[in-house]
């Protein structure tokens, strides 16, 4: 008889996310998601009483750890020109979510919720480093409150399916076009009167 290696919890949580960012929920039952893991169904019940408490838990903890990875890559970098970059590019391909999972995450209204706080959530980190960035004379000065809420209101519309399949977008190059433009703008500067930030 052969004998399962026995999984760490942190080993059955990676499994967990990534079957969930992956595949979404929808199409997954509860029975679905205890036979991917070769798991019981009682296991996947003592984490969620629902598959879609299940799946809001994993959205947020890789949410969190996305914050967690633009943190990471703004502090390896010496100045809020050069960290302000590394911050938002740091998770372009939208958290690691599939497009299936995030079609499921935007189909409920406390998927939304999650998906707003993580926006808003990396937009103030986001403020600060603007805010670092004018007291350090490498960005112009505007309200970082401002330019914030414009960002995170593009965010919302940006990850919008539709507007996603109409351009032939992936949602990574969409953010990543739109940081660019925040970035460095949409007029032409010559070398003599352009800083780029990246």
């Amino acid at each position: 008889m052969t004998m399962t290696k026995r999984r760490s919890e942190q080993e059955f949580t990676q499994e967990l996310t990534d079957l969930l960012s992956t595949q979404g929920i929808s199409n997954l039952t509860i029975a679905d998601i205890a036979r991917y893991l070769q798991c019981s169904k009682r296991r996947i019940y003592q984490i969620a009483a629902t598959k879609e408490e299940l799946f809001l838990g994993v959205c947020q903890a890789v949410f969190r750890a996305t914050i967690d990875k633009g943190y990471a890559a703004a502090k390896k970098e010496s100045s809020a020109a050069k960290a302000i970059p590394a911050y938002m590019r740091a998770a372009l391909n939208a958290s690691g979510l599939s497009k299936a999972a995030l079609i499921d995450l935007d189909a409920s209204a406390a998927g939304r919720a999650v998906f707003d706080a993580y926006q808003e959530a990396r937009i103030r980190g986001l403020e600060r480093m603007i805010e670092d960035g004018v007291r350090q004379g490498v960005l112009v000065p505007h309200n970082p409150r401002l330019v914030s809420e414009a960002i995170l209101g593009a965010a919302i519309r940006l990850r919008n399916q539709q507007f996603l399949t109409e351009t032939g977008l992936k949602i990574g190059d969409a953010f990543n076009a739109f940081y660019e433009i925040i970035l460095n703008g949409l007029l032409k500067h010559s070398p003599s009167d352009h800083t780029s930030v990246d």
